[in-house]
C-alpha cells in the first residue's frame, strides 16, 4: 500500500463507509439488548479514539490500518432516540419495551471504487501497483449517501430481524462516448443478534446475516460491462451477496471509559464472489478503540 497522501475529500469521508458498517451492526446489538438506556430521557455524548484495518475496497485482498477518531451524539425522549455519528451517520431508532421490538432508520456515507486511488478518513491513498493493473479503465463506482432500514425481535434465543437498503450508486465509465449513469441498488438482509455478559466488567455482543442484492446494485458494483485488459466481462445478477458475522468485546475500564475489540467477516457469494473485480472471496474488518461518555 502506498503511503502518499493527497488532499482531503468530501466533508463525510467516503473510506468510512464499511467502518460504518461494522459499527452500525454493534449499535444494533446493543440497542436490542440494552433496553433500558432507551428509558433515559436527555443526551448523551461520546468520544474516543482507534486503529482500524479492511479491504481498500469491497473484493480486494490489499488492505490499509488507519487510526481513527470517533464522535457521537444521542438525544432519547422516551422509546425514540436521535443520533449523528461519523462512523454510523444520521440515526432515528425506536424501541418497544414492553415488546422489546426495535426500528431503525439510517442515513450516511456509502461505498466508493476508484481505479487509482482509495479514501481514507478524508484522504486520497494511491492503489497499489497490483490493485491499479487490475483496475486500469474501469469504471468508478461511489454511493455518496445511503438509507437503511432495520426492524429486529426478540426470541428466547437472541434477536431476529431484517433490513432494507436503498443505495444508490454512480457509474463513471471514463470512456469517450459513455455517458455516466446512477443505478439504484438495493441490499435485503436477514439478521440474528445477540448480547452475552461475561463478567461485571467484560461484555460480548454478537450478529450474523445473509443478504441478497438487486440486480442494479449487482451491475453497478459486479458487472464487467466491456472486457478490459485485466477484467473479463461479466454480468453479475441478484442474489446472495454475502453472509457476514460481526462481534465486539467490551472491557468497561469505569462508568465513563470503556474499551473494545471490534471484528467485521464478509464472505462474498453469488456473483459477488464470481464477479472479476473479486480478488478475495474474505472481507475482514478489525479495530480496537477506547471511548469516553459524558
Amino acid at each position: 500500500m502506498s503511503d502518499k497522501q493527497d488532499n482531503p475529500v468530501a466533508v463525510i469521508p467516503r473510506r468510512w463507509s464499511q467502518l460504518g458498517r461494522a459499527a452500525l451492526s454493534f449499535v444494533l446489538v446493543s440497542a436490542c439488548c440494552a433496553t433500558t438506556a432507551v428509558a433515559q430521557r436527555g443526551w448523551d455524548f461520546s468520544v474516543g479514539a482507534g486503529v482500524y484495518t479492511e479491504n481498500v475496497y469491497s473484493g480486494s485482498d490489499d488492505y490499509y490500518l488507519t487510526p481513527l477518531p470517533t464522535f457521537k451524539a444521542m438525544y432519547t425522549r422516551g422509546g425514540l432516540s436521535y443520533s449523528i455519528s461519523l462512523l454510523e451517520g444520521l440515526g432515528v431508532t425506536y424501541m418497544n419495551q414492553q415488546r422489546g421490538f426495535l426500528a431503525s432508520v439510517t442515513i450516511n456515507a456509502g461505498d466508493r471504487r476508484n481505479s487509482e486511488q482509495y479514501s481514507v478518513v478524508g484522504f486520497d491513498v494511491d492503489h497499489s501497483d497490483k490493485t491499479r493493473t487490475l483496475l486500469r479503465d474501469s469504471p468508478d463506482s461511489f454511493t455518496q449517501i445511503y438509507v437503511s432500514t432495520t426492524f429486529a425481535y426478540p426470541t428466547p434465543v437472541g434477536m431476529v430481524g431484517a433490513s432494507l437498503g436503498y443505495y444508490p450508486t454512480t457509474v463513471e465509465y471514463n470512456r469517450d462516448g459513455i455517458d455516466d449513469e446512477v443505478r439504484h441498488g438495493f441490499l435485503y438482509s436477514l439478521l440474528y443478534v445477540i448480547q452475552q455478559p461475561v463478567t461485571d466488567r467484560i461484555s460480548l455482543l454478537g450478529m450474523s446475516s445473509l443478504e441478497f442484492m438487486s440486480r442494479e446494485y449487482a451491475g453497478a458494483w459486479y458487472s464487467v460491462e466491456k472486457e478490459l485488459e485485466a477484467l473479463k466481462e461479466f454480468n453479475a445478477c441478484a442474489g446472495l451477496r454475502d453472509a457476514q458475522v460481526a462481534f465486539q468485546v467490551g472491557y468497561r475500564l469505569s462508568n465513563r471509559l470503556s474499551m473494545s475489540l471490534d471484528y467485521l467477516g464478509t464472505v462474498l457469494l453469488g456473483d459477488a464472489k464470481r464477479s472479476p473485480y473479486t480478488v478475495e472471496q474474505l472481507q475482514q474488518t478489525i479495530g480496537v478503540q477506547t471511548s469516553y461518555s459524558f
